[in-house]
């Protein structure tokens, strides 16, 4: 085909979705630089798909939001909003002796934040394709927020806000959030997509070579253009004297600000992602299996994600965090990924804008 379908997906991290937010806004910098693009291109005039987890899926609902989002634009949600997401926790927290016996923070801030930023718009509105995770521990299974599903029907046009409360709400750090499904007069209760797909690409992947009637359709895996963006990694590495004694109160209880056993189940499935990214999307057959540093390099499958010198919580939204750790790697990625962002800008304006969808 002509013009491949264009996915973006952005993983899960909470506070940590503010490198994502300054990548993509330089991503949309070169796009509206780029010879025969216009001055004021949206990264909506170029992707099909919009996928995200957690912090990725608020990012994913603002950049298709019918309200004009520029990429320019995520960085406030985070540098302004989020000390009063994770700002009201001391009192809340002592109440549930620190997230012991209930969640860090409740849900008022964040809900205000979305209404704000983003209205009171529904996903039939999006002006693209969405993909959203969640996880309904009611039905437990995983549980989508699908546009096309809610131009379908309107019992699965959920507002954009119960969206990002729903994918958002990670376990011990916010309530689940409950929204009505077809089918069950209860509400379901759901949490954070990041429990099963913390980097959502394989499933943007799914949906993408699922479509039999809205075109782009009937595709094939060369027929996708992929890009991938991470929330950082910072990887602990321990020796196995120590592993092997831990029991729960190691593994969990004393881990630190994200424990190991989080730790482990988040990055290695974001690490087997894009593995299975890469040779889904760009490997050649018969090639010989890729070093790890060519995987996410194109041509059909970039990632771009950077380790972090020294862990940063989810939910640290510190001064020095906001507004020097953070910034810092994403600039330090957006130098090191350069002539990356150039070819994905390059395979965008040469693909053209795709028309609004209706």
């Amino acid at each position: 085909m002509g013009a491949p379908l264009r996915i973006l997906s952005v993983d899960g991290g909470g506070i940590r979705g503010l490198i994502p937010a300054l990548v993509l806004a330089r991503l949309e910098e070169l796009l509206a630089k780029h010879p025969g693009t216009a001055a004021d291109a949206r990264l909506s005039d170029y992707f099909h798909l919009f996928a995200g987890t957690s912090t990725g899926g608020l990012i994913s609902l603002a950049l298709t939001a019918p309200k004009d989002v520029a990429a320019a634009d995520l960085a406030d949600f985070y540098l302004e909003d989020g000390p009063e997401i994770f700002g009201q926790g001391m009192f809340h927290a002592m109440g549930h002796l620190g997230g012991l016996t209930g969640p860090l923070y409740g849900s008022g801030g964040l809900a205000e934040a979305l209404k704000g930023r983003l209205g009171d718009s529904r996903l039939s509105q999006a002006k693209r394709d969405l993909l959203v995770t969640a996880y309904d521990m009611t039905a437990r299974e995983p549980f989508f927020f699908k546009r096309w599903r809610a131009l379908e029907s309107k019992d699965h046009d959920y507002s954009v806000v119960d969206a990002g409360l729903a994918t958002s709400a990670a376990p011990t750090y916010f309530p689940s959030h409950g929204v009505s499904v077809p089918g069950d007069s209860k509400p379901h209760a759901l949490v954070d997509g990041g429990v099963f797909a913390d980097d959502p690409t394989i499933a943007a992947v799914a949906e993408a070579l699922g479509r039999s009637s809205d075109e782009p359709a009937r595709l094939e895996p060369h027929d996708l253009f992929v890009v991938s963006l991470g929330t950082s990694r910072y990887v602990p590495r321990y020796r196995q004297q120590d592993v092997s004694g831990w029991g729960k109160i190691r593994w969990v209880v004393l881990g630190g600000d994200e424990p190991p056993l989080i730790s482990a189940m988040l990055n290695g499935s974001a690490d087997g992602t894009d593995y299975w990214a890469h040779m889904l999307l760009n490997h050649e057959p018969g090639e010989a299996p890729p070093e790890p540093s060519a995987i996410g390099h194109g041509p059909r499958y970039f990632r771009l994600q950077i380790e972090l010198p020294v862990e940063v919580a989810m939910d640290d939204a510190s001064k020095s965090v906001l507004e020097k750790t953070l910034p810092d790697a994403a600039e330090h990625l957006i130098a090191e990924r350069s002539s990356d962002l150039d070819a994905i800008v390059d395979k965008l304006a040469n693909a053209g804008p795709i028309p609004p969808s209706p």
